[in-house]
């Protein structure tokens, strides 16, 4: 935000990154803490000149802004990357979020260049604003409050891009002409949706860090003539020691992206009173979040409101 703007400003501004979290992380079900720095990215950008995306978010279509947010997610992958984006002269890699910002130029590589300053914004903004402004809402989501989500920051150079295809789509060009569909926002802005790229599908089913799904029906217990293993059923987590997921936090994100009666059985490892788990097996009700998530490998890199998980099979 500018430095001249008053308290009233201040409380406008606060009243519509609320609705807009509100409708990111409840009505369509948005990783909670991917949506935060989100809508921190963008207020950065506001102040590197840009416009208001937080409001022009608030009167635009829910598909458009779910792949606005697709976009913001593809930056945070690039900004923890040791790996910089491509930068291209005639191509944005976020042309959603250029067409809404009145054409005005951005992409991925321009916002890698101020890397160190985005995420230093970023995660202030969430661990400063937003836990406090947020709560009530992360609440109502998670059962939990933010603190005890323990969210941790982003950090440079935690990886290569380029191992991580499902959450940092490779870049193409951007087919400029007819676009795939046209949408309208409630203040008459044509939006035309290019495909840039393609989203793994975990992207909408929930294995990603960047989104959760999208009309996934829920589970219900099978039949006895359709009864399918356990193995094929369940996947084994493992957390980080330093960044562990509780029960509560990892059956809760499963629900949300995978309807409520997904889970037929969830087992923590045993550890004393003063240790947290590092691992869980969770048996579902169905096949659908096993091959949403693991996408036929081994192995599976995930979030869970911003703590790295991995998912596996050869343990099960």
């Amino acid at each position: 935000m500018a430095d001249n703007v008053t308290a009233e400003d201040i409380k406008n501004f606060y009243s519509d990154a609320r609705v807009l979290y509100r409708r990111l992380a409840v009505d369509n079900a948005r990783e909670l803490v991917v949506c935060m720095e989100a809508i921190a990215l963008w207020i950065f950008l506001e102040g590197m000149g840009f416009p208001n995306l937080v409001k022009k978010l608030l009167r635009t279509h829910d598909k458009v802004v779910n792949m606005i947010m697709d976009e913001a997610s593809l930056c945070f992958g690039w900004l923890e990357s040791i790996t910089p984006p491509l930068p291209s002269a005639n191509v944005s890699d976020m042309p959603l979020t250029q067409e809404l910002m009145g054409g005005k130029p951005i992409n991925s590589a321009l916002v890698y260049r101020n890397r160190m300053d985005v995420l230093s914004k970023v995660n202030a903004t969430v661990s400063e604003s937003f836990a406090i402004a947020f709560d009530d809402i992360i609440r109502e989501v998670s059962g939990m409050s933010f603190a005890e989500l323990n969210v941790q920051p982003l950090l440079p150079d935690q990886h290569d891009a380029r191992s991580f295809p499902y959450h940092y789509p490779q870049q193409a060009p951007c087919v400029v002409g007819k676009p795939l569909y046209g949408l309208k926002s409630t203040d008459g802005v044509d939006i035309a949706v290019y495909p840039v790229f393609t989203p793994s599908s975990l992207m909408f089913y929930g294995g990603s860090a960047s989104s959760a799904p999208m009309n996934i029906p829920n589970h219900t217990p099978l039949a006895k003539e359709e009864y399918i293993p356990e193995i094929k059923r369940g996947i084994f987590f493992t957390f980080y020691r330093e960044n562990p997921v509780q029960q509560r936090e990892l059956e809760n994100y499963l629900e949300r992206s995978f309807g409520d009666r997904c889970i037929e059985k969830v087992t923590m490892q045993q550890v004393p009173e003063n240790e947290k788990p590092l691992w869980a097996s969770v048996v579902f009700c169905s096949e659908i979040p096993v091959l949403a998530i693991m996408q036929g490998r081994e192995t599976a890199p995930m979030s869970i409101n911003g703590k790295k998980v991995w998912a596996g099979k050869e343990w099960m």
